[in-house]
């Protein structure tokens, strides 16, 4: 695993069309860190810190985790992304709950209400991400 440059972080997220979330805020309220935010087409949502400085993260370790648990995406993807602006693939939009899957009428009215869902947009959730998706929304207003 190779270095990951914070500006090679910062391109690609930018590249990819993430949301910036503005500055994240440590102790010293200065604010070290870019937000961003992707929202899949799976209704998952993924959330990476970026740094201000021009450095790099050398330590494998958390390249890979940074890659995989925030990114989702492999270090060629990123770098392809990076040097010659091709988007990493990502997954399809999931095939529509099997019929006894009905999402219940509270949970329905949370994810319209709080956390901003269209109908058409719920319908395509699984009951599992339906609730991750609300609990993960609800967790991130609090903040």
């Amino acid at each position: 695993m190779s270095p990951l440059p914070h500006p090679a972080h910062r391109k690609f997220v930018e590249t990819e069309g993430w949301e910036n979330k503005g500055t994240a805020r440590g102790p010293s309220k200065t604010g070290d860190h870019y937000r961003y935010e992707l929202v899949l087409a799976s209704g998952d949502v993924l959330i990476t810190r970026v740094s201000h400085g021009q450095g790099q993260i050398n330590d494998p370790k958390p390249v890979a985790a940074i890659l995989t648990d925030q990114l989702a995406v492999s270090e060629p993807d990123l770098r392809r992304c990076v040097d010659k602006g091709v988007l990493p693939p990502r997954p399809w939009p999931p095939a529509p709950p099997a019929a006894g899957e009905a999402l219940d009428a509270k949970l329905v009215r949370n994810l319209v209400r709080k956390v901003g869902l269209s109908e058409a947009d719920i319908a395509k959730l699984t009951k599992r991400r339906a609730r991750r998706t609300a609990v993960t929304r609800r967790r991130r207003g609090r903040q």
